[in-house]
């Protein structure tokens, strides 16, 4: 059931509103009608009449009318007591006296109608003396006339009280009566209307309330069924997330091993070329080397053949190898002497070129003032201290080589030549190799990294410069 909100403006009614107006509207109008029943009873209700005197009068009094026929114990008990005229005593025979009439009891008072006194004991019976026949008394009309009418009046005022009293009783005993059933009535009828008026109320509140739980089970069904299909829903979302997510990081498995699959393809090439362009330079460096060491051909080809007969006995045995390669370098430093004294000889025009260039404060600096290649280095004039130490220091600063343990007294060293330009920046250079391919290599690179080389005391750097690299320097 769908519920309408209520506001100050909504036209419309749910059906337990209308329902409640109308018990309302049930329940004022009973409450009104009983007010009214009420109203009318009391300024109906008969109020209770005074009594009424009645006088009866005969045409005419018969001297020999007989007395109404009472019940004296009646009269006794329901007249109030009246005043007796007391009767002449007839004259009675002196012969015979007549015991004294016994006084006659007082009249009982006059009790209530409800409840009924107890009966009085009658008196003993009055003994009346049989008639004798004895003159008539002469008593006068008028008076018995008078005495027998005002007897009568009292009777019938008597009697006349007694009915008025009575009617007023009767009439009191309805009108209560009127009264007490009218509202027993009104009582019943309110109670009545206050119970149909109870389960008018109690069917339009089981009526709600019945309507409002079907509302509310409608609700709860609704509710459960938009929550069982929000995660439905949901669950399938979760699914369908899942899934793209599997697929996704599927995707992203399959790129990430196929991206690696091609960097290690492409690392392997790479590694590969590298190799190759690795042992091309290394061909071409050897290649060099030899072209290089061509000026005496024949003391190289010994030298490449003793190096390659020692490294051929140092794979087969240690010890042999070694003792191979001592003699082989002993030899090729005796071949390295003469070519350098051949190579100096060569050069003795250029270092008096340089010389003359450098001035005697670069050559002493340098620790060249005689022009030996020898003092150039570390331990010549020149000093740890001198220009070519700080040339010496440049250079090694760029030397990238593992320098194996010395054995004996064999120091391997490279000569070299360096061409610089006015900056001081390295443009070409040359050596002579040390007979170690790896270190004349690394002895190059580190000439051609120390750019630009340290400044001579002159401010002026030289055209070129000339030295020695020794290994265990």
């Amino acid at each position: 059931m769908k519920h309408i909100n209520k506001t100050e403006d909504t036209r419309y009614k749910t059906p337990e509103q209308r329902e409640e107006r109308r018990a309302l509207g049930y329940a004022f109008g009973i409450h009104a009608l009983l007010i009214v029943f009420m109203f009318v009873g009391f300024v109906s209700a008969p109020k209770t009449p005074n009594p009424v005197q009645v006088e009866l009068w005969a045409n005419g009094v018969a001297p020999n009318a007989s007395e109404p026929e009472t019940d004296p114990q009646t009269d006794k008990a329901d007249a109030p007591p009246q005043p007796q005229a007391e009767p002449e005593p007839e004259p009675e025979p002196e012969a015979q006296p007549q015991p004294e009439p016994e006084p006659e009891p007082e009249p009982a008072p006059q009790p209530e109608p409800e409840p009924q006194p107890e009966p009085q004991p009658e008196p003993p019976p009055v003994v009346v003396p049989p008639d004798v026949a004895k003159p008539a008394p002469e008593i006068d009309p008028d008076i018995a006339l008078e005495k027998a009418r005002k007897e009568r009046e009292q009777q019938e005022r008597a009697a006349a009280e007694k009915a008025a009293l009575e009617k007023a009783a009767a009439d009191k005993a309805a009108a209560e009566k009127a009264a007490t059933e009218k509202a027993e009535a009104e009582k019943a009828a309110a109670e009545k209307a206050a119970i149909e008026k109870a389960q008018a109320e109690k069917a339009a509140a089981d009526k709600a309330a019945k309507e409002k739980a079907e509302a509310e089970k409608a609700a709860k069904e609704k509710a459960a069924a938009e929550k069982a299909a929000i995660e439905k829903a949901q669950a399938e979302k979760a699914a369908a997330e899942k899934a793209a997510i599997e697929k996704a990081e599927a995707e992203k498995a399959a790129k990430e091993k196929a991206a690696a699959d091609k960097a290690a393809a492409e690392k392997a090439a790479t590694e590969k070329a590298q190799a190759e362009k690795a042992a091309a330079e290394k061909a071409a460096k050897e290649k060099a080397a030899a072209e290089k060491a061509a000026a005496d051909k024949a003391a190289k080809e010994k030298a490449a053949a003793e190096k390659a007969a020692a490294d051929k006995a140092a794979k087969e045995k240690a010890a042999k190898e070694a003792a191979e390669k001592k003699a082989a370098a002993e030899k090729a430093e005796k071949e390295a002497a003469a070519k350098k004294a051949a190579a100096e000889k060569a050069a003795a025009a250029k270092r008096a070129a340089l010389r003359e260039a450098m001035r005697s404060d670069v050559l002493g600096a340098a620790g060249m003032p005689g022009g030996s290649a020898n003092r150039n280095q570390a331990g010549g004039g020149g000093g740890d201290g001198g220009y070519a130490a700080q040339v010496r220091s440049c250079v090694r600063r760029g030397v990238i080589y593992n320098v194996p343990p010395q054995r004996g007294s064999r120091n391997p060293t490279v000569q070299y030549t360096v061409q610089l330009n006015p900056d001081g920046t390295p443009s070409n250079v040359s050596i002579r190799g040390s007979g170690d391919a790896r270190f004349d290599e690394a002895v190059r690179k580190g000439i051609l990294g120390c750019s630009p080389f340290p400044k001579p005391p002159s401010g002026k750097y030289p055209s070129s410069i000339t030295g020695d690299y020794r290994m265990y320097d």
